[in-house]
C-alpha cells in the first residue's frame, strides 16, 4: 500500500539558491517527505497559507524576506512550527535574533543532506 501524497510530511523548503533547493527538495522526496519549495521568505508564506507545512527548513539570507523574519512571522500564528534554520553565516545567530528553542535546530552550511534528513525525522516523528 502506498501513502497518498497529502499522507505525507509536509516540508517547506526555503532557499534562494534554486540547485541546492532543488537537490534537498529530490533527497527529502525520495525519503517519503512531501516538499514544497520557496525562493524567498514571501513566496513561502503565500505557500504556507495556502498548504501549513509541519515543518520549514528555512535559509537565513534570501532577497525580499530573510529567514529569521519568515521564521518570527509564521510563529505568530503557529509557536509550535519546528524549524531549521541553514547558516552560513556565523553573524546570523539565531540565538541573538530570538529563534531558538526546543522547535528550532540551527544547521550550518555546507550543509549535509544526511544530517538535514536525520534532524526533520527527528523533529517530525512517525
Amino acid at each position: 500500500m502506498t501513502m497518498d501524497s497529502s499522507e505525507k510530511p509536509h516540508v517547506l523548503l526555503v532557499d534562494d539558491e534554486a540547485i541546492s533547493a532543488l537537490a534537498l527538495q529530490r533527497f527529502l522526496a525520495r525519503k517519503g517527505y512531501r516538499v514544497t519549495t520557496a525562493g524567498d521568505g514571501l513566496a513561502a508564506l503565500d505557500l504556507d497559507a495556502a498548504d501549513p507545512a509541519d515543518l520549514v527548513v528555512t535559509d537565513v539570507r534570501m532577497p525580499k524576506l530573510g529567514g529569521t523574519e519568515l521564521v518570527r512571522r509564521l510563529r505568530q500564528t503557529r509557536p509550535d512550527l519546528p524549524v531549521v534554520i541553514v547558516t552560513g553565516y556565523m553573524a546570523a545567530d539565531p540565538e541573538a535574533a530570538g529563534l531558538t528553542g526546543p522547535r528550532t535546530v540551527v544547521l550550518t552550511k555546507p550543509l549535509d543532506p544526511e544530517a538535514l534528513l536525520a534532524t526533520v525525522r527527528e523533529m517530525l516523528p512517525a
